[in-house]
């Protein structure tokens, strides 16, 4: 369990879990509002199916976010962060990666959209480092796409 301090006054204890599959339609629901490439339970169940696929929750008294990501071995590869619109720029995804980095790992990778200039910041802040591009990697729409930015923290 981690303690996190929202405002001087008040202390909200916010726990990281592994999410249960009872929850799956709690996530979808927060990547619904906020991406446009949404997971559906079918594709998030056939992935939980894979051992390395891992789902950590961050919650008060309700889910608030998430992280999908793969570990395998010493490496992580996170495929998405989601955090509710009312409880971004808290920190919630912040204390996601801080967690990912107690694990034994050596390098976490991730792809972001070369348009997303917020997550960008985000994962520049936490010392990920720029290593490539995903040439129209994500479908913007039927006719266009939109490249991908390859980033890596070194642990």
């Amino acid at each position: 369990m981690l303690g996190f301090q929202k405002s001087t006054n008040e202390i909200s204890m916010v726990n990281i879990k592994n999410l249960k599959e009872s929850e799956y339609y709690k996530i979808l629901k927060i990547e619904n509002d906020l991406f446009d490439n949404k997971m559906s339970y079918k594709e998030l169940k056939s992935l939980t199916n894979q051992v390395s696929f891992k789902i950590w929750k961050i919650e008060m008294d309700q889910i608030i976010g998430y992280v999908y990501f793969f570990h395998i071995k010493d490496e992580v590869e996170i495929i998405k962060i989601g955090i509710n619109k009312s409880h971004q720029r808290q920190n919630y995804g912040s204390l996601l990666i801080e967690e990912i980095k107690k694990l034994r790992i050596k390098k976490i990778y991730l792809e972001v959209s070369t348009k997303n200039n917020n997550a960008i910041n985000f994962y520049l802040k936490h010392g990920f480092q720029k290593i490539g591009v995903r040439k129209g990697y994500y479908a913007k729409d039927k006719s266009s796409r939109i490249d991908a930015l390859r980033l890596c923290a070194k642990l």
